[in-house]
């Protein structure tokens, strides 16, 4: 028998057991002892785990490690109206999500040190998953003056982007990845030249017919290259 008979057990069992890390990828369960992984993989099977243990029969569902939404946009700070970091978070986990990556383009933009301290307790205080800010690369998500990569990142910020706006100012851009180099932080550029962007659909014989502007596969060529 798995584990100890004495302790608070939870065994999930016929399940798709995915776990990348440990390699594991196919029919097995997890034992769960005292709020610990005990065991995972195929070992873990209704005999295995004893009589104490209450079982959860997964019918083949895929069993695996809370997901990281790596774009989301709230709209706290500033638009709570239309959804929190409580209700995204309420969603979130209802998915499967357990670590949010929240956008900057908020109002106020996350581009200060300041703001990104109060996604963090806000988040702290009424999230129900992990939240982690990304802040903005230039300041205002203008593409004009650059924020201040090493205070943002200093304040618990895991990444720089503007978003869904691409950073056309190409030596601002270079700047930007020295400086987050330097601090070894991840930049995330959004792959569509703004003089090529605009449209609607796929640049194509069929934007053409309907009389719709297009975006040609050449913007997001253009940025990836650079």
């Amino acid at each position: 028998m798995i584990g100890s008979p004495n302790r608070s057990r939870r065994a999930y069992i016929n399940a798709h057991v995915l776990a990348p890390a440990q390699g594991l990828d196919g029919p097995g369960g997890i034992l769960i002892e005292d709020g610990w992984i005990l065991a995972a993989g195929k070992d873990v099977t209704r005999d295995s785990v004893g009589s104490s243990a209450t079982v959860v029969d997964c019918k083949g569902r895929v069993l695996a490690p809370g997901l990281i939404d790596m774009r989301v946009f709230t709209g706290e700070p500033g638009s709570e109206y239309r959804e929190t970091l409580a209700s995204a978070s309420e969603a979130a986990a209802a998915g499967g999500v357990t670590t949010m990556i929240v956008m900057p383009n908020t109002q106020p933009v996350i581009d200060d040190a300041a703001i990104v301290d109060y996604v963090l307790r806000r988040a702290r205080d009424t999230a129900k998953v992990r939240v982690a800010p990304m802040a903005a690369i230039s300041k205002g998500l203008a593409g004009e003056h650059m924020a201040e990569i090493g205070l943002l990142k200093r304040a618990g910020a895991v990444a720089v982007t503007d978003a869904v706006k691409a950073v056309g100012n190409a030596n601002l851009f270079r700047r930007a990845l020295m400086y987050a180099r330097d601090f070894d932080l991840l930049v995330v550029g959004h792959a569509e030249e703004p003089s090529l962007s605009g449209g609607v659909m796929n640049a194509s014989e069929m934007a053409a017919r309907l009389g719709l502007s297009g975006n040609p596969a050449m913007s997001e060529v253009i940025m990836l290259e650079r």
